[in-house]
């Protein structure tokens, strides 16, 4: 039996905390900041004596930063006696100590893009803290980058893990549960077709039947959620054959024609004949048609029709539609069905069970096949789902 879910404790390996995006502040070189009338002489040896430092900041007695005098404008003074406000930038680049440093290198780029060479001025609270330099800025972002990029990278590790876990729970919940729902279905089955002697209130035969048809869609909704499981982890295999599309079509209408019948909607089929073959997983073909259809009579209303009809396209390509004329879907509710676990939230929907996970998984399947799911819907127009398969899986 199950004794725990995976999915109820977090991964290991996955990062905790995220780690915040490096700031301003670590590129300010707390170098004292010059008076204005510091001598011009003064500034360019202390450039001289730290040669990574671009610039020195020009400040007034409180703190405020009046400019900034950088080397290439130091070197233009021909008087080594004139004081700094006459070699100084009035208007230099000032950015906060907590600005992140993408928004740092998108502020020189469109204010200031000399200051990569000529630096700029770091301010904590409207005051001078330091000067930053391009060259420290491009390597502290380098260094942003690699160590996003192991985050991400262990995201991605986490991911997968978690995604293996789940699809081994699901593999094996999935045996939990078929092993007594066959039990119970094969005896509900013996008892709507009498096979020990008739039953002398057929009440009972309907209920066998009703408890028959449960258990296969419990079965199906089983088989659904370990197929989505293991497509979303890349372990869905193909068991490929030339299939008569026509009769799988045919056959998936017919399947569905009770349930339509019981919601007063119709089912119509609309195939040529003379179709050609498609190099697909039966199987997977057919659950693709069953869950377009079974959507479609779900959110279609009593005298309703929903209709599947299919052909090859000018360029090959071998398309099969339902559509319905339904409710139809807005932008946002079709993105939100497209979702594993997406409940479309309609007066008409919440009068159906359902899982939402047929039109995920049918878009899944469809892509496994080297194909695409087409939609075309709108609100009180209809819905029309298409499968296009690409024309390298059509004929023989």
């Amino acid at each position: 039996m199950l004794e725990s879910d995976p999915s109820s404790s977090a991964p290991s390996g996955t990062p905790e905390t995220e780690v915040a995006p490096l700031a301003a502040a670590l590129l300010a070189v707390r170098e004292p900041p010059a008076g204005p009338d510091a001598p011009c002489r003064v500034l360019r040896d202390r450039l001289a004596a730290q040669p990574g430092l671009p610039a020195l900041a020009v400040t007034a007695e409180d703190g405020r930063v009046l400019g900034l005098v950088d080397r290439l404008a130091l070197a233009g003074m021909a008087d080594p006696e004139a004081p700094a406000r006459m070699a100084m930038d009035s208007a230099p680049l000032l950015v906060d100590a907590d600005l992140p440093l993408c928004e740092v290198a998108r502020r020189i780029m469109q204010d200031k893009p000399g200051a990569l060479t000529s630096g700029f001025v770091v301010l904590e609270n409207g005051r001078y803290l330091g000067i930053g330099s391009g060259l420290d800025l491009l390597a502290r972002t380098d260094e942003q980058i690699i160590q996003r990029t192991r985050q991400l990278d262990e995201a991605r590790r986490a991911a997968e893990r978690a995604n293996r876990a789940k699809t081994a729970f699901f593999a094996c919940m999935s045996h939990e549960i078929r092993t007594p729902l066959n039990a119970m279905m094969g005896f509900a089955e013996l008892l709507e077709q009498e096979v020990l002697g008739p039953i002398s209130n057929p009440l009972y035969r309907d209920y066998a039947r009703d408890i028959a048809e449960s258990g296969r869609y419990l079965m199906d909704l089983i088989n659904d959620l370990l197929d989505l499981s293991k497509a979303e982890a890349g372990r869905l295999d193909l068991a490929e054959s030339l299939v008569d599309v026509p009769r799988v079509a045919v056959g998936s209408a017919r399947l569905l024609s009770d349930r339509a019948g019981r919601a007063g909607v119709g089912i119509e089929t609309d195939l040529p004949p003379d179709l050609p073959p498609l190099r697909a997983d039966e199987r997977k073909l057919r659950q693709m048609l069953l869950n377009l259809l079974s959507n479609a009579v779900k959110f279609t209303p009593p005298d309703g029709v929903v209709t599947l009809n299919g052909r090859l396209a000018a360029d090959g390509t071998l398309c099969l539609s339902v559509h319905d004329t339904g409710i139809g879907m807005t932008a946002d509710e079709l993105e939100k069905a497209l979702e594993p676990w997406g409940q479309i939230d309609s007066a008409l929907g919440r009068n159906h069970i359902g899982t939402g996970l047929g039109l995920p998984l049918t878009k899944r399947l469809v892509e496994l096949h080297g194909g695409r799911l087409d939609i075309d819907t709108a609100p009180d127009r209809g819905t029309t789902m298409t499968l296009v398969f690409p024309a390298e899986r059509v004929g023989g």
